[in-house]
């Protein structure tokens, strides 16, 4: 579909692509904005344009161990390494079958030493690397030695192949905002990291698919008020082809949300009046500004709305707002 291609976002991320590395690119937005989707097709769009991508998704796994984490990475070949072969989902800084992989002995050295490996030979073909990690948070918790955090040793490597040699660039795509924060105030990767939004639709996009899948303009005027997400047009333009109406198929969507809402907040240990305190806010505003919400005495409810995806903090423009638009009109309908 047209609106998945975001020729905006495809060209920023195409042009960083191809200038020379000098920072980490955390490309971030709310859940389903379409970050995965736009990267892979910059991949696609480049991958004849002596660029090589390593690309790992890390979200099919949903808690990776040490072990794992040599998985997901690494793999085993006969084959030598194609700089020109497009690897989704696969680990393509490869052992050859001369070298079994023994995890218990396998330390964080070999894995630096094969990914500097695997760059050097990129860059000796006369092609630029790009490391794509999608949900890079999902590796926090893995340990070395039960002192060694993965992350931070990842992080210093890449300030290393970016700030310090300029040869790979590294780009890091998530949803999980809090772990943005955490990256922000991180004093070590402050000047060595920039930040992307991808975030909502824009109105005209949608009003342009919706145009081309002969949608009337009343529909179309309906459906901008209420959505926000590419998959959320995908639905719409499905459950219209089988015969169902734009404004039925959007109010039960915010019926659901709205049931999810207060199925979320009724089993959930918090505090309902700070619940309420926070989410009034949004009654009459679809963005707050940050310092109107993050207080000492919010930030726990604060942070159980941002992980369980209610609301969405960038924290780069100081902005808070529902996770999408359609979340927006289902907590307009909680009785808070």
């Amino acid at each position: 579909m047209k609106f998945y291609n975001r020729e905006k976002e495809v060209r920023y991320l195409k042009t960083y692509c191809q200038l020379e590395p000098n920072s980490i690119l955390f490309v971030y937005g709310p859940k389903s904005s379409g970050k995965t989707t736009v990267m892979l097709k910059v991949i696609e769009e480049l991958r004849n344009k002596d660029i090589v991508f390593f690309y790992y998704d890390l979200r099919k796994y949903a808690t990776p161990t040490k072990k794992e984490f040599f998985k997901i990475f690494f793999e085993r070949s006969d084959k030598k390494y194609v700089p020109n072969k497009l690897e989704f989902n696969l680990g393509v800084f490869k052992f050859g079958v001369e070298r079994e992989l023994n995890f218990k002995e396998f330390s964080l050295n070999d894995v630096f030493a094969k990914i500097n490996e695997s760059i050097n030979e990129v860059i000796k073909e006369g092609k630029k690397p790009v490391l794509v990690i999608d949900e890079l948070q999902k590796l926090k918790n893995i340990y070395f030695n039960g002192e060694k955090s993965l992350l931070n040793e990842l992080f210093n490597l890449f300030v290393h192949l970016t700030k310090v040699r300029h040869s790979c660039h590294v780009i890091c795509l998530t949803s999980d905002i809090l772990f943005i924060e955490e990256i922000y105030r991180n004093s070590s990767l402050k000047n060595a990291s920039e930040y992307y939004l991808i975030d909502w639709l824009e109105k005209e996009d949608i009003k342009k698919i919706l145009k081309e899948e002969s949608f009337s303009e009343e529909e179309i005027n309906y459906a901008i008020n209420y959505l926000s997400l590419p998959y959320e047009i995908t639905e719409l333009i499905n459950n219209k082809k089988l015969g169902l109406t734009v404004e039925e198929t959007i109010k039960k969507w915010i019926n659901i949300e709205k049931d999810k809402l207060l199925y979320l907040l009724a089993n959930a240990n918090v505090d309902e009046g700070k619940i309420n305190t926070i989410l009034s806010k949004f009654k009459n505003n679809i963005k707050v500004e940050a310092k109107e919400i993050i207080k000492k005495e919010l930030i726990n409810e604060f942070k159980f709305l941002v992980n369980n995806e209610v609301l969405f903090y960038d924290i780069i423009n100081g902005i808070i707002k529902p996770t999408s638009i359609k979340k927006w009109h289902a907590i307009k309908k909680l009785k808070i």
